[in-house]
């Protein structure tokens, strides 16, 4: 169940970022764990889906693999977009980006209650030349 839940996360509202998607799938007091910090609620978490859509118009999280156990799905993704505006800091290079990430989403009662991400930022931040590449 919590799988299908996912799966239609990442196929239906993440391409989107719809509000009205995220009410099916969010709960109004998720907790998100990323950057090393931890921040509240699905205004929030519409909030940085909606600064992530400017910075990258293309942006496409392509899922690689999902693996679901009990009340945690786990979801491996490939990121890619165009660098068309502020990320990160770092004002629109118009540079391709292409960068791996990982989350561990927790749902009860069919929405998302708890997500754990880690992005590679090191790659995204080398590939829009903000930090010098090996």
């Amino acid at each position: 169940m919590n799988k299908r839940v996912m799966e239609r996360f990442t196929s239906e509202f993440l391409p989107t970022g719809d509000p009205a998607l995220a009410r099916k799938f969010i709960s109004p007091d998720v907790v998100m764990h990323f950057g090393g910090g931890t921040q509240q609620g699905r205004d929030m978490y519409l909030g940085i889906v909606a600064a992530n859509m400017k910075a990258f118009p293309d942006l496409k999280w392509t899922v690689e693999d999902m693996r679901a156990e009990g009340d945690t799905v786990a979801i491996r993704y490939t990121m890619t977009g165009t660098h068309e505006g502020p990320f990160a800091g770092v004002e629109a290079t118009g540079r391709a980006i292409r960068a791996e990430s990982m989350a561990f989403y927790r749902l009860a009662h069919g929405k998302i209650v708890e997500e754990r991400a880690q992005l590679d930022m090191l790659s995204i931040l080398q590939q829009m030349g903000a930090i010098p590449a090996p």
